[in-house]
């Protein structure tokens, strides 16, 4: 029985529950209601404030400007034009809310002034320009078009949408608690939105309709990529071939002529240009080009291509102009040219520690060395202006050696030369093994000695003391007739020139001579075979001779002695 009670008194608490919501839920409905009534009623009083506020500030306004009129200094004349005009914008603003209140605070945007502005800039380009803009306008005239309708349409699709809002927002007002003149406003205000609605509606429908009759006629007029390319090459690639042709034919033909003429004159003998040759070729050069660029505006004036001779005017204004902060530099090539510069015709530079030969001017100048033959360098104008070069003499050597020579550094490597460049130079064996590569600065920092041009072997030898009744007198002219004849028996001794033997001094424990064997170039291999050949006729002289050749003694003493 307990359980039973417990439990209806447990549906009893849970129907009162949804009763108690049931109850709230269905009074909610109206309250909402009630609540937008309220908000519109206020609305209305508001609207109807708002015109009785601008009433009196209107009568307010007439009051004061009889009172201007009326007014006698002119100070007071500031004081009530100043409030005539907080007055008068107090009025605007108080119908700029009445209107605000209406539409939810949503207005119409203006159409953007670009759309309408007549682009005028080509005025400041010059006459033949024109042409250009024209062509451009023309190629894309039908796509801004289509561009601009399409803008259209999207803006009174939008200026519609904002229209019908602002209509029902109007629509949801209560007019009937609205006075007479609140009301008349009210009208007015509806009115205008309305008629704005029917006009964008019809603007809609007119750019839609030329949009579409747009379309229909650039499909009628559209032709296929190859009667575009036929129409070009009929046309404008017509006339840019002839152009082409034209500038190439009076360049080629003016500086071929150029070289016969120059064949012509030079074909005996070489001599270098005076300076007013070099004057008449500049001017040469300068004629070719100028002749070359006639002959294009030529044909394109026949053409009548009023576009390309546009667009050719520009591009040579265009390099014009970025050239003009280089003048300078321009004016400092053209004294090398002119060879009144820096550097001049026949003189030598140092180019990375190799004298160089400044053969000849150009744009691109030929630079040599005599000495490497294979070695030659072609620099512009502009490079070879960083340079100084000056006069050199006939007996100045232009590179300490060249390639097949043999060479002793200082630090005694001996070495042939295999390979020279302007960077660096390869030493290798008599053989060619064992290269090792040398910068140019870090081989002239080793002081070379070119043994190719000449050199001279000195080699010790000693005899005994007891020999020392002779060692001025008879030995030395043994000594030198032997290792003489010794020498020519060798692959080398047709490249001796000539060999002394002279006594040096009187050392310790040996009476020393000097050897001294000088040899021309082609022997310059055999370098380390010469070293060993002297002391080995000088040690057969000896034994033919029976002189006694002495060795160092170390005489240690005992303690005691």
């Amino acid at each position: 029985m307990k359980i039973n009670f417990s439990l209806r008194w447990f549906v009893f608490f849970l129907l009162a529950l949804v009763l108690s919501g049931v109850s709230a839920s269905t009074l909610e409905i109206p309250l909402i209601a009630t609540e937008r009534e309220l908000q519109k009623e206020l609305a209305v009083e508001k609207l109807n404030d708002i015109i009785s506020s601008i009433k009196l500030r209107k009568d307010q306004a007439e009051a004061m400007s009889k009172a201007l009129t009326k007014a006698r200094t002119e100070q007071e004349k500031n004081r009530i034009q100043a409030e005539l005009t907080g007055l008068n914008n107090a009025i605007a603003e108080q119908k700029s809310s009445f209107e605000m209140i209406l539409t939810a605070g949503l207005e119409l945007s203006k159409e953007e002034a670009s759309e309408k502005r007549e682009f005028d800039w080509q005025k400041d380009l010059l006459e033949i320009v024109q042409p250009i803009m024209s062509e451009l306008r023309q190629l894309t005239e039908n796509k801004r078009k289509t561009d601009s309708l399409q803008k259209k349409i999207d803006f009174y699709k939008s200026q519609i949408r904002v229209i019908n809002e602002v209509l029902k927002h109007i629509g949801e007002i209560n007019k009937a608690g609205f006075e007479k003149e609140a009301l008349a406003e009210f009208e007015r205000i509806s009115k205008k939105w309305n008629d704005q609605l029917l006009e964008n509606q019809h603007l809609l429908e007119v750019a839609q309709l030329q949009l579409e009759e747009m379309i229909k006629s650039q499909s009628a007029k559209e032709i296929s990529l190859g009667e575009h390319v036929q129409q070009f090459a009929a046309g404008r690639g017509a006339t840019l071939l002839m152009a082409l042709t034209a500038f190439i034919s009076v360049y080629f033909s003016m500086l071929s002529l150029q070289k016969l003429l120059h064949w012509l004159n030079h074909r005996k003998k070489e001599e270098r240009r005076t300076y007013y040759q070099r004057i008449s070729t500049l001017f040469y050069h300068f004629l070719m080009a100028a002749l070359s660029i006639t002959a294009v505006f030529y044909v394109l004036s026949v053409r009548n291509d009023q576009v390309l001779i546009g667009i050719t005017v520009l591009l040579l204004l265009s390099i014009i102009w970025l050239l003009k902060s280089s003048i300078p530099s321009y004016i400092n090539e053209l004294r090398i040219l002119l060879n009144t510069g820096s550097v001049r015709e026949g003189e030598c530079i140092n180019y990375n520690g190799i004298p160089l030969l400044v053969e000849s001017l150009n744009y691109y100048s030929k630079l040599t060395n005599p000495m490497l033959p294979g070695l030659e360098l072609r620099l512009t104008l502009a490079e070879l202006a960083n340079y100084v070069s000056r006069p050199y003499s006939a007996d100045e050597p232009w590179f300490p050696c060249q390639r097949g020579d043999f060479v002793m550094l200082s630090d005694n490597t001996f070495a042939m030369v295999k390979c020279i460049t302007l960077e660096s130079i390869v030493l290798s064996q008599p053989n060619g093994v064992m290269p090792i590569t040398y910068s140019i600065a870090d081989f002239l920092a080793e002081q070379p000695k070119n043994f190719s041009l000449g050199f001279t072997v000195i080699s010790d030898f000693g005899i005994d003391y007891q020999h020392q009744s002779q060692c001025t007198t008879v030995i030395p002219e043994i000594l030198c007739a032997g290792i003489h004849r010794g020498l020519l028996l060798e692959s080398f001794g047709h490249s001796l020139n000539n060999l002394v033997v002279h006594f040096a001094h009187a050392n310790t424990s040996s009476l020393d001579y000097k050897i001294a064997a000088t040899f021309d170039g082609t022997a310059a291999g055999d370098l380390f075979a010469i070293q060993r050949a002297l002391q080995r006729y000088a040690v057969e002289v000896c034994n033919q001779q029976q002189w006694v050749i002495p060795f160092n003694q170390l005489v240690i003493h005992n303690a005691k002695d």
